[in-house]
Parts: structure tokens; C-alpha cells; sequence
């Protein structure tokens, strides 16, 4: 039996005692080969319960050998089944929240990239407490994706603080490409900053504003450079 049928033995019976025996039992080069086999073997096949509470028993187990796991929320997000709202996510919360509570941002900055949906993304900072507008703009310049770009500016305009807007403009410049300047194009024409270096290909009418982010869908529009659905 392979070390991989092992723990999802234990976890298919919700034996946490049995599981970190066997971790423990482990010679150090079959734990850092258990890291691995963990993330991308064992729990990108869990359903959304049973991949909560194996993440927190093994996080309990070794924080640092293992929180990358929350990387495997992929599959739940991708098949619609993510669910934040279970007692083992709390727990998950509490127990880093005492130990190591720079682990929560560091967990979730892992987990933003996976996931596909605004009311995934939102409900994973409801879940782990990521309440400060900044830390979250923080967590979504390190994406480059449609939808990082919709939080942000939906993120900035609810902070409404120019200083704010314009760190995030210079932070996308620095990306150097078409979508990163179109998504600072909007940030510049809602937020009236006219002191941004670079040139702008696209202009965008004081107008339109109102039309570019009624959806996501919209903003996207706009984003790939076209002219706001009026």
C-alpha cells in the first residue's frame, strides 16, 4: 500500500491520531515527499467537508510543511462545490489566529489565485476575517487575472482614497502590458488622476464610467479594450 492509499485511509475513516502516526513515522525524505503527495495527490480528490477537515488536522499537525494545501481548493472551485461555511474552516481560522496569525494572509494569498468566482473570493475573506480593504487589494495585485482587475477597482471605489488608487496604478504600470494599462486607464479616469506617467491608448468619457462595471462582464469588456456598453 502506497503512502498516498495510506492517508486516504485514515482520512476516509477520520483517523487524525492514525494519520500523524504515520507522519511521524515518516523519514525525513518520505515527508517531504508526503508534503507533495499531500497537495497534489490527497486532497485535490477530497470533497469540499473531508478536504476541510484534513487541511486543518494536517496544519494542526505542521503548519509549515502543509499550508500550502490550501492551493488545492482548485478542484472545489472549479466544480462549483467550494463552501467556506463549515465548522472546519472556523476551526482552521481560530487555530492560526492563535499560533501564527500572519499564516491566515499567507494561506489566502494562496488560495486567490484558485479561485474563479467574486462570491468565492469574497467568501474566503469572510470566512478568514480579511476585513481591511488594502490587505485585500494587497492579496489581488499579486493576480493577474479579469477578475483581480473587477475587485480592485471595485476595491478602490469603496475605499474612494486617490493616495490609494494611485499606488495601485503605479503597482499594474510596472506589469507592462495591454490589460494591466487599460486597467489603470479606469482607475485614472474614475479617480481624476492626471499625474500618472505613460500614455494611454484607450480614453474612456466621464460618462461611460457608470456602464463599466454593472457586471463583471462589462468591466471585462472594457478591460480587453473595447468601448463601455452604454
Amino acid at each position: 500500500m502506497s503512502n498516498k492509499e495510506k492517508v486516504l485511509l485514515f482520512v476516509g475513516t477520520r483517523d487524525w491520531d492514525g494519520l500523524e502516526r504515520m507522519l511521524r513515522s515518516l523519514s525525513n525524505m518520505e515527508f517531504r515527499r508526503m508534503e507533495c503527495v499531500m497537495r497534489e495527490e490527497v486532497l485535490t480528490e477530497l470533497e469540499n467537508e473531508v478536504f476541510w477537515d484534513t487541511l486543518l488536522h494536517i496544519i494542526i499537525y505542521k503548519r509549515a510543511a502543509f499550508i500550502s494545501g490550501a492551493t488545492a481548493v482548485g478542484h472545489l472551485a472549479q466544480n462549483g462545490s467550494l463552501d467556506f461555511e463549515v465548522e472546519s474552516v472556523r476551526r482552521l481560522y481560530g487555530h492560526l489566529q492563535e499560533t501564527d496569525e500572519a499564516s491566515i494572509v499567507k494561506m489566502c494569498n494562496m488560495m486567490l489565485p484558485e479561485l474563479l468566482t467574486e462570491a468565492q473570493i469574497m467568501g474566503m475573506w469572510q470566512a478568514f476575517h480579511v476585513e481591511n480593504e488594502v490587505t485585500r487589494l494587497t492579496m489581488l495585485l499579486k493576480v493577474d487575472s479579469p477578475l483581480s482587475y473587477y475587485l480592485i477597482f471595485k476595491t478602490l471605489k469603496l475605499i474612494e482614497d486617490k493616495v490609494v488608487a494611485r499606488k495601485c496604478s503605479m503597482s499594474l504600470i510596472k506589469r507592462m502590458d495591454d490589460r494591466a494599462f487599460n486597467a489603470v486607464c479606469i482607475i485614472k479616469t474614475y479617480f481624476g488622476l492626471d499625474d500618472l506617467p505613460g500614455r494611454f491608448s484607450m480614453k474612456i468619457e466621464p460618462y461611460e464610467l457608470s456602464h463599466i462595471d454593472r457586471n463583471f462582464d462589462t468591466f471585462v469588456h472594457v478591460l480587453n479594450g473595447k468601448r463601455p456598453k452604454v
